[in-house]
Formats: structure tokens, sequence, C-alpha cells
């Protein structure tokens, strides 16, 4: 009886084991700044590389309080401990010269990142996001084209 209990745990603990990720190297994050400003952001389109740890820097530089919804973007994301807090819902809302700091991996694919105000939408607050696959190292050697 003691080996089908024990033999029971570590069937329900092996599932639970396999799930659980890797965490990724955190202080090698790449750093990008995106400026929030009334009518977009900037840059325009953001480059990111897909699974390598990036810091993304949010600046809100207007008189007014500015929104983010990058819904697939950050649902689709690897985002560190602590700072999905930060994009709760799928974006953030910043006060005027605010600045905030979301630390995640990406996932390769284009999203587009717009203002939660259907007025600032219509007027072009929004912008692409693409993550490209890893780049590929050639180490030195000369590649074939």
């Amino acid at each position: 009886m003691t080996r089908f209990l024990l033999l029971l745990a570590l069937l329900v603990a092996a599932p639970a084991a396999a799930q659980q990720r890797p965490q990724p190297e955190w202080r090698q994050a790449v750093e990008h700044q995106v400026l929030i400003k009334v009518g977009g952001y900037q840059p325009d389109p953001l480059r990111l590389e897909a699974g390598r740890p990036t810091r993304l820097v949010f600046y809100n530089n207007s008189r007014a309080r500015l929104s983010l919804d990058g819904g697939g973007f950050f649902a689709n994301a690897y985002i560190r401990s602590g700072d999905d807090e930060l994009v709760r819902g799928g974006g953030m809302v910043l006060a005027p010269g605010e600045t905030r700091a979301v630390t995640l991996v990406p996932t390769p694919g284009r999203y587009r990142i717009r203002s939660r105000s259907w007025l600032r939408r219509a007027l072009g607050q929004s912008a692409l996001i693409i993550v490209e696959p890893p780049r590929q190292h050639s180490e030195g050697r000369p590649t074939d084209d």
C-alpha cells in the first residue's frame, strides 16, 4: 500500500514539474525605451527578438494620462514574476511623466499596441510590435548566400 501511495504521489507531481519553465537570465535583458505620447508610440514599429529577455521601459511624456493596450503581446509573452501586475488586463495607464518597466520574454509574431481610449485610437494612437525569430550567429564563419 505504501508503494502504491508513493507511486501515485510521483505520478501527480510529474506533470507539475514538467510544466515548470526554466527561468530566463533576467539580468541579461535587453532594454528598449518606449515613448508614449498623444498621437502615438515611439518607436513604431518596435522590433524585438523572440526568446530573449527584454526590459520594456514605457514613458509618458505628455500632460495627460495615457494608456496602452497590448493584450495579445502581453498574453503571449512570458512575463517576469511581479511584473505581470504592471500589465494586468493586457495593458497599463500612465500618469503624466510616469515611467514603468516590464521585463519579459517575447513570443514571435506581429502585435498591435494601442490606446484604451476609443477616441485616441481613432486619432491613430497605435503602434506595431514585431517579434522576430532569434538571430542565427555564424560564429565567425562565412555564410553562403
